[in-house]
């Protein structure tokens, strides 16, 4: 007979259809010296063939023989995580203010409270927790189905993230929380989810109901969540950044001559026949070649769109760099260049009609052809700026001058010429392996901006 999973053992059946895989329960991946050493003694004494470091911050042990699994278990003294099953999967959480410096809240406190309390706790389908001590969020809070992320004001509460096969980013739900009040609501949230006819992620029973109505279901008042309060006598410029763009690349001809350009404001405007508007700046070359030739083209960037391709196109002017040089494209029947690299689909159209709205141009194509290049997730400009930490251009229609912070500062600041990016020495470049606390002075030689690809040489203090 077929073997199976042993969940009454805690055991998960491996790829060879033979051994299996445990996971000790070890909250916050955080034990002494004796611990390990338990279960490296357990694992070689019983021929594991390998311990690995989960992503929930628990130690697998790999390869263990059926017959040996109680024993296993008896020897090494500890509880079966819940690493698979309708449950309160794992509770993550990061150094916090107990050891890490960029901390401004006590995750690991708050992390072990819940573990406590939900750790294994039944539901009618998987969930999972993530706490983390500052905005840097390396518990992963915002994909997870209820996050906490540290500030120096409180908690921010966060629901509905997922980071499987269809990720999410979770929705800010309260700001400003003590322990007690995030715990509070944190409560509610899972006892609602206790009570859903219909088993699912949280992410997804979002979807259905919508956001406010899930917040008035929990109790989330205006006053909690920070919301209610309207202030029309001013513009606050915050409030365009809940409008909805995504980021792609436009191209058009002039006497022979392509060029190409990033924008966030292609828009379908009608559908029978398809037409699609496009507002550039008027100082740029995409635009002089539209104006001049009356065609375009549009490709649909994909989520996973390096940024250095992103600055090429977005930072660079085509009158002094030749951006097409490394580039794969190909030409249209239009005549415009059409980029198919990191593009999931590509269009291109001929001008029907324009406005002139003063420092931008709008134009309006008729689609003329089109077509899918490969399946995948299009790359939000909301993405781009919470995920990718991206800028706009300043002949961007949605540029706006990064805010000035009063935060204590490890070094003084640098700007990039090019795109405007800041580096500050208290954050690092994390992504390209520069720490936090590393001043400009020190990066190397060959580091280059995050944003548009520019030298270091491009940087000029603040």
């Amino acid at each position: 007979m077929a073997k199976k999973d042993r969940l009454d053992l805690g055991a998960v059946l491996q790829r060879d259809k033979e051994s299996y895989a445990i996971v000790p329960h070890i909250p916050g991946g955080i034990c002494t010296p004796d611990t390990l050493r338990k279960i490296a003694e357990v694992a070689e004494k019983f021929n594991a063939k390998a311990i690995k470091a989960t992503g929930a911050q628990r130690l697998a042990i790999v390869g263990l023989k059926e017959e040996d699994l109680e024993k296993v278990w008896q020897e090494l003294g500890m509880n079966p995580a819940a690493a698979v099953g309708m449950c309160v999967r794992s509770i993550k959480f990061c150094p916090g203010t107990t050891f890490c410096r960029l901390a401004q809240q006590d995750s690991i406190k708050m992390g072990l409270k819940l573990d406590e309390m939900y750790h294994g706790y039944k539901l009618p389908a998987k969930f999972k927790i993530g706490v983390s001590g500052c905005p840097n969020a390396c518990a992963d809070s915002w994909i997870r189905d209820i996050g906490l992320i540290g500030t120096k004001k409180g908690w921010k509460l966060v629901g509905g993230g997922n980071g499987g096969r269809d990720p999410r980013i979770a929705h800010v739900l309260a700001e400003n929380l003590n322990d007690e009040q995030a715990l509070e609501l944190i409560q509610k949230i899972i006892q609602k989810f206790e009570n859903v006819k219909k088993p699912s992620r949280i992410g997804k029973y979002i979807n259905e109901i919508g956001i406010e109505e899930f917040k008035r279901e929990i109790g989330i008042s205006d006053t909690t969540s920070g919301e209610g309060q309207v202030d029309l006598t001013n513009i606050n410029e915050e409030a365009l950044y809940n409008l909805t763009y995504g980021l792609y690349v436009v191209g058009s001809v002039k006497d022979g001559k392509v060029n190409a350009q990033i924008a966030n404001t292609v828009i379908q405007v009608t559908s029978e026949p398809p037409k699609i508007s496009v507002t550039l700046h008027k100082n740029n070359l995409t635009h002089e070649y539209i104006k001049d030739s009356g065609v375009f083209s549009v490709s649909i960037l994909s989520q996973d769109t390096p940024p250095h391709f992103i600055g090429t196109f977005g930072f660079k002017s085509g009158k002094d760099v030749d951006k097409f040089s490394n580039v794969k494209y190909v030409v249209g029947k239009t005549g415009a260049p059409i980029i198919v690299e990191n593009a999931l689909a590509v269009m291109e159209a001929k001008v029907v009609g324009s406005l002139d709205i003063g420092t931008h141009t709008i134009f309006v194509g008729e689609v003329v052809a089109s077509d899918v290049v490969k399946k995948g997730t299009p790359l939000t400009y909301e993405y781009y700026h919470k995920i990718k930490k991206g800028k706009e251009p300043k002949n961007a229609p949605t540029y706006r001058e990064e805010p000035k912070t009063d935060s204590a500062k490890t070094g003084e600041e640098y700007v990039c010429k090019v795109c405007g990016y800041i580096y500050d020495p208290t954050n690092g470049d994390p992504d390209n392996n520069i720490e936090p606390g590393t001043p400009f002075e020190k990066l190397p030689d060959n580091w280059t901006c995050p944003v548009c690809g520019a030298s270091k040489s491009d940087f000029e203090k603040i």
